[in-house]
């Protein structure tokens, strides 16, 4: 029998966690059973064939069953025996509150857990944090803590996390699918591909849009993602030419935009709660497929994107310089094609999910010796 690894996100599976499932699709000997509290349609095709067991789908009083676990760390019974009849080796949980969630499940079904940190649900400093409140019973309980970048893994050990239980692993991506596959668009093309919320700075790329037209009037900027800050930023583009807004796209169609684009910009911020972001994964794939990047230099950025060899890197809510940096990639082929095949290398050095999922199972390995 090969060894399984529970894969918990709250819910199975959100379209933004693309990640989970790269991840545990591409370990090499750990077969993943992805878990959760519900389900979630959006990207539940990137697990297609792969073995689920979440709770809603388990529990006749689902929602009772979820408000036990959540507020008196209870885990009953039905889904209970349904985890155990998984015979797992060990529990990985995502963000810090899955960690929470998981920590009576390790309990009762005697397994190791990890829980892997990726941004927020350690960054945001105010009292009030969702996640902050659960950090300490996730330190408690996890025998390994992944943390998705070196400014995640700094985060950590300010927060109180036991600095031998930390292990930094970038997650990685596929990059034999995000590979180079498609020439590019005729004109000068942008790509924002992320959530329109105000972290991801979206807004800061319109503003810089302006600047850029006067050199570049035929520059375009392609807007990929959904979020409630959509109708804001709609609003700020009503007036800049050749913006388009083309929704939620899924990965292949990211892959397409990311291949087409001339360049990928990420210019995300600091919130003053203290979101930021981990480790991008956007700047990854897109250096991938061979798409230079320009961004904000904010969370783990820096640690994806190296400045001047396979980007472009500003201080955050810098305008003039996002535009100033676009415009020096846009405007010179020499500079994207160096910048490209950097980029490529760069990712498949330090960020190939092959070889970094077998340092994941080597992790397992570490806390589940004996384990069935």
């Amino acid at each position: 029998m090969s060894a399984k690894v529970l894969i918990f996100t709250k819910r199975v599976l959100p379209r933004s966690n693309t990640f989970v499932a790269a991840q545990g699709n591409n370990l090499p000997s750990f077969e993943p059973v992805y878990i959760g509290l519900r389900n979630d349609s959006g990207g539940i095709n990137l697990i297609e064939g792969k073995s689920t067991c979440v709770q809603a789908n388990v529990e006749p009083f689902a929602m009772l069953s979820r408000l036990l676990l959540d507020g008196c760390q209870i885990l009953t019974s039905k889904w209970a025996n349904a985890l155990a009849a998984q015979q797992a080796n060990v529990i990985h949980a995502h963000f810090g509150k899955g960690g929470y969630y998981c920590a009576p499940i390790a309990k009762t079904l005697n397994l190791p857990l990890i829980t892997t940190f990726h941004g927020s649900d350690v960054t945001q400093k105010d009292k009030f944090s969702y996640n902050s409140k659960h950090r300490n019973i996730t330190f408690k309980h996890s025998a390994k803590i992944i943390a998705v970048s070196k400014f995640i893994q700094n985060k950590l050990l300010a927060r109180g996390c036991p600095e031998d239980k930390i292990i930094q692993h970038y997650i990685g991506i596929d990059n034999q699918f995000f590979s180079p596959a498609e020439d590019k668009f005729d004109q000068p093309t942008i790509l924002f591909v992320g959530r329109l919320i105000e972290q991801k700075g979206c807004q800061y790329l319109l503003q810089a849009m302006k600047t850029i037209h006067k050199t570049l009037p035929d520059a375009q900027l392609i807007i990929a993602g959904y979020g409630s800050y959509q109708e804001k930023l709609q609003a700020l583009a009503s007036d800049i030419n050749n913006v388009t807004f083309v929704g939620a796209q899924n990965r292949a169609q990211v892959k397409h935009l990311m291949s087409k684009a001339w360049v990928t910009c990420l210019p995300s911020i600091v919130m003053a709660r203290g979101n930021e972001e981990g480790m991008p994964t956007v700047c990854v794939e897109s250096q991938a497929v061979g798409t230079p990047v320009v961004a904000f230099d904010t969370g783990g950025v820096s640690e994806g994107v190296v400045h001047e060899k396979t980007g472009l890197l500003s201080t955050q809510k810098d305008v003039g310089q996002l535009a100033a940096n676009l415009l020096a990639v846009l405007q010179s082929t020499a500079i994207r094609d160096q910048m490209s095949q950097a980029g490529i290398d760069h990712i498949d050095q330090h960020f190939n999910i092959r070889r970094q999922c077998e340092k994941l199972e080597a992790i397992y390995h570490s806390v589940s010796s004996g384990k069935r």
